[in-house]
């Protein structure tokens, strides 16, 4: 007796399961900030209900899935953070503002792409500056303005404050360098955000309580160290990144999505299709990725945000239903039946006749030939 494994048996019992795995899997990216998840959680909602009862696609499986794809992961929970800290210092509650915004800058500094780090980290340190000065908090304000030196962009705004709190480091004696070496190799370091080169690599040490070393290779989790000055060779193993989070927190950090990022997130959860779904105002633009392909749709399309018929919409435009090519068209001519090659004498009727006739003339002969009994058929003219 053959075996059947638990998949087929299962197949066997329900065959809509069979009909489900046939199903494009679509993978529904919400592109918005962190101010717009409860929007995000409801569009894909109402958009995976629509894709439930479609015959062609489906959503991916797996609840926790589908919440990163909306949440992201550091980079969306910094700019939460961020966005509540403000709110705390608009009603002049420093404690409470400095709190989130040190969680912020924790996440900024170790756990998101370096690019979203040189982006953002100078309001949070701006913030932080003045909350520390509001506070009283002289070393905390120290070191805020040191890692706002890092970054770009003026700081004319809070000149006043960098001159009461920045540290004068030029007086400091020189630290031994350091070798950056890592596994794999060919890693970007950066020291204090700013770029050096490909690993192996050497740098100048720091100060522990101020500097920091980052390396960062695609496709592996940003490495962050404090930057001692005791010299020697430090030596990082980079970690494989597959956190689904981070990765849609790439896809998000880029002005303009790379077709390889999106990629990366539809392999990650098993889906064909990639969906971008960004909010615009009262409406949704919607792009996608064919993950087999490898390429991006060629349209995009902007529609209404909430409704049957917009989710039907995007339904249609994530995976269109196939094309049913028309019956092709038959020109019907009228055909004359062929002529029967014997005439009238190809009819049924006419050999009935013959025969009767060939039969009386037949009979008439016999019964003349045959016998004493003689037939005389006499013909008289009157």
């Amino acid at each position: 007796m053959k075996k059947f494994s638990a998949l087929a048996v299962l197949v066997l019992m329900f065959p809509s399961l069979a009909l489900a795995a046939d199903r494009i899997p679509v993978a529904v990216v919400w592109m918005g900030d962190g101010g717009t998840l409860d929007e995000g959680g409801r569009v894909t909602g109402e958009l995976h209900k629509v894709l439930s009862r479609s015959k062609i696609a489906r959503g991916i499986d797996g609840t926790e899935d589908r919440r990163f794809l909306v949440e992201g992961a550091g980079a969306t929970r910094a700019a939460q953070l961020q966005a509540r800290s403000e709110a705390s210092f608009g009603k002049l509650r420093y404690a409470d503002a400095a709190r989130d915004l040190e969680a912020a800058e924790a996440i900024l500094l170790g756990d998101v792409p370096i690019s979203v780090t040189q982006e953002r980290l100078g309001a949070v340190e701006r913030m932080l500056l003045a909350c520390y000065d509001q506070l009283g908090r002289g070393p905390d304000a120290a070191r805020a303005a040191e890692r706002l030196s890092w970054t770009a962009g003026t700081k004319d705004d809070v000149q006043n404050l960098l001159d009461r709190h920045a540290i004068w480091r030029q007086l400091q004696p020189p630290f031994g360098p350091i070798s950056i070496v890592t596994v794999p190799p060919g890693a970007v370091v950066y020291r204090n955000l700013q770029p050096v080169g490909p690993t192996p690599v050497i740098v100048a040490g720091g100060d522990a309580a101020l500097d920091a070393v980052d390396i960062e290779a695609p496709g592996f989790r940003r490495a962050h160290q404090p930057l001692g000055h005791v010299g020697g060779e430090l030596l990082v193993t980079l970690v494989p990144e597959d956190r689904l989070g981070a990765l849609v927190d790439t896809v998000r950090a880029q002005a303009e999505p790379s077709v390889e990022s999106v990629i990366a997130v539809g392999k990650r959860v098993g889906a064909e299709r990639v969906l971008l779904l960004s909010p615009d105002g009262p409406k949704l633009i919607a792009r996608a990725v064919d993950v087999k392909k490898g390429s991006w749709y060629a349209t995009a399309i902007r529609t209404d945000s909430q409704g049957p018929v917009a989710m039907e919409k995007i339904s249609a435009y994530v995976v269109p239903p196939p094309k049913v090519a028309a019956a092709p068209t038959v020109a019907v001519q009228a055909v004359a039946p062929p002529k029967k090659k014997w005439g009238s004498w190809g009819k049924w009727y006419t050999w009935v006749a013959a025969g009767g006739v060939v039969l009386l003339v037949g009979g008439l002969l016999i019964a003349q030939n045959v016998g004493s009994d003689s037939l005389k058929v006499t013909v008289e003219k009157k």
